[in-house]
């Protein structure tokens, strides 16, 4: 009882914080840069973790604890398994985009100010290509090994794009603090460390709450039961350790990125009324005296 209250609560605040995430960015107009459409991406990943995933988690769990199954429970299994592994491969990949995104922006700026935002556009659909071609290996190729899909999944899926990740923001750092080291006054570079500084520690959060996981699917793939028994307690933990991830984001970008906790200030306050959010009617748009620019009714920030 107690894993299924905090999958329930980890679905909550996976679908709200994640919807917080996507409303921002829509009714922001500073919000929509490059790195937040991945960021986006990587939102409506979340929320399928929390709409679905866990849901479908809690009812598995449940159907074991009691030995009742329906006779389509078989179904109900082989679609959580598509969506859980979609859902997951999908953040894996968005983060490695971003992060590639990153580095391409710290190490060539001009060329990424003046890159067609098309370019990004396929970048987004070939993650979610790619994230729903491997989840559904197992249907396309029924016969495939559990030992072999585990290895295909872990290399290709996990320690790959944490490799690209990895060497990505060690780049990405020696060239910042190299310039900064040159110019420490620039404003801009200190934004881009600042964006660079947020995404890290996602990663760091992503890192800690998977590595469990695929570490143990591999066991379980190549290790003999007899050896390595099944346990159900650490499978509880591993699934509640890598689903919580999906509702940490959100609250990593509130609270390191000023625009996001801005909006989601505004967000609260239009949904909960001034008690539970007291915000100033127009606290996101100023003039240069740092007086509340009237004009404005809605939240349409101006670039």
């Amino acid at each position: 009882m107690a894993a299924w209250f905090f999958y329930a609560i980890i679905a909550l605040v996976a679908v709200f914080g994640n919807l917080l995430v996507v409303t921002a960015f829509f009714i922001n107009d500073k919000l929509r840069t490059v790195t937040n459409y991945f960021v986006l991406g990587l939102a409506v990943a979340d929320i399928l973790v929390g709409a679905i995933s866990v849901p479908l988690w809690m009812y598995i769990l449940k159907s074991y604890a009691s030995s009742t199954s329906g006779k389509n429970f078989k179904y109900v299994e082989m679609f959580y398994r598509t969506m859980d592994g979609f859902a997951g491969i999908s953040s894996i990949l968005h983060l490695m985009a971003i992060s590639m995104e990153r580095y391409f922006c710290v190490g060539w700026a001009i060329r990424h100010r003046n890159t067609p935002k098309h370019v990004y556009y396929i970048a987004l659909f070939l993650v979610w290509l790619f994230s729903a071609l491997a989840a559904c290996v197992k249907l396309m190729i029924p016969k495939i090994e559990a030992k072999e899909l585990a290895l295909l999944t872990s290399v290709v899926f996990f320690l790959l794009p944490l490799t690209i990740i990895v060497i990505a923001y060690a780049a990405i750092w020696k060239i910042a603090m190299t310039r900064m080291n040159n110019n420490p006054s620039k404003r801009s570079l200190k934004r881009e460390i600042r964006t660079a500084t947020t995404i890290a520690f996602v990663i760091g959060f992503f890192l800690v709450a998977w590595t469990p996981f695929f570490v143990t699917f591999v066991i379980v793939a190549y290790c003999p039961l007899s050896v390595c028994p099944f346990n159900w307690s650490a499978t509880i933990f591993y699934k509640v350790l890598h689903y919580s991830n999906s509702s940490i984001n959100p609250i990593v970008y509130g609270v390191r990125i000023p625009e996001f906790r801005k909006t989601f200030k505004f967000i609260f306050k239009r949904l909960f009324g001034p008690a539970l959010a007291p915000c100033r009617r127009n606290a996101f748009l100023e003039d240069r005296n740092g007086n509340p620019n009237l004009r404005t009714e809605t939240f349409n920030l101006e670039k």
